[in-house]
């Protein structure tokens, strides 16, 4: 068990990494080179202010004075400006949950009940990270699209909608394909929806809930979703016929 989550936790928030990655046998990662850095220093400075401003209204010139480099080292780590956003965008969905965690897990011996709360244990802990840009710039490109939109989501998402597809079909049994799997997740994935577009800071009936405990929520999420899962499940059961009383 916790071997699984020290192999599959890396996407998460360091408070989700630092509950399940105590033992001083994981070994520490190398310094990064100057490249490797200065390509970092453009991603974190490039997504506050894309975070901030929208995709818009976000020059180069102000993403290379924020983060003291030139147009050329965008160029060289990114190609160009739209480069480094749908860099960004995909850095947002690894910082949520990455596409090889949840192969990972969907393909794990674990139990299909037990997948989906870790699943959504973590994911959880990144939608409330308070020091993260990541969450505003998703819910800026979702509620103004950019051109890339369409890209990511058949890149990223999608894939990840048959992940969890799958999880979820292991649970209640009912197959691919099904219209009935497809409202099932949207079911389970729909508060997540919600607190991935709703900004923390605006005032609005779910504010309070970017205050709680990240554990305190998930614990909330995983009730709902079981219970509504499971209620699926008995309503799709063969009923037995009623017998006649003589």
């Amino acid at each position: 068990m916790y071997d699984f989550y020290v192999s599959t936790c890396a996407p998460f928030p360091a408070p989700f990494r630092m509950a399940v990655t105590s033992r001083s046998s994981i070994p520490v990662r190398a310094p990064r080179t100057d490249g490797e850095a200065t390509r970092a220093r453009i991603l974190e400075t490039a997504g506050q202010l894309f975070a901030e401003r929208g995709y818009a209204d976000t020059t180069s010139k102000a993403i290379c004075e924020r983060a003291q480099c030139n147009m050329a080292a965008v160029n060289y780590h990114f190609g160009s400006r739209d480069g480094l956003y749908l860099a960004l965008l995909k850095e947002v969905h690894k910082h949520l949950v990455s596409l090889d965690y949840l192969t990972r897990l969907a393909h794990s011996a674990q139990p299909p009940r037990h997948k989906l709360e870790i699943f959504l244990d973590g994911l959880t802990a990144s939608l409330l990270n308070a020091d993260s840009w990541h969450i505003r710039l998703w819910a800026r490109e979702v509620l103004a699209p950019s051109p890339h939109l369409a890209g990511i989501i058949d890149t990223e998402a999608l894939p990840k909608f048959g992940l969890i597809s799958a999880i979820i079909g292991e649970i209640t049994g009912i197959p691919a394909g099904d219209p009935a799997l497809t409202r099932c997740v949207l079911s389970v994935m729909a508060p997540c929806m919600v607190l991935l577009i709703v900004h923390r800071d605006m005032n609005s009936p779910i504010q309070a809930l970017f205050q709680q405990p990240a554990a305190d929520l998930a614990a909330h999420l995983k009730t709902y979703a079981f219970a509504g899962l499971d209620a699926i499940v008995a309503a799709r059961a063969p009923r037995r016929p009623t017998r006649r009383a003589r």
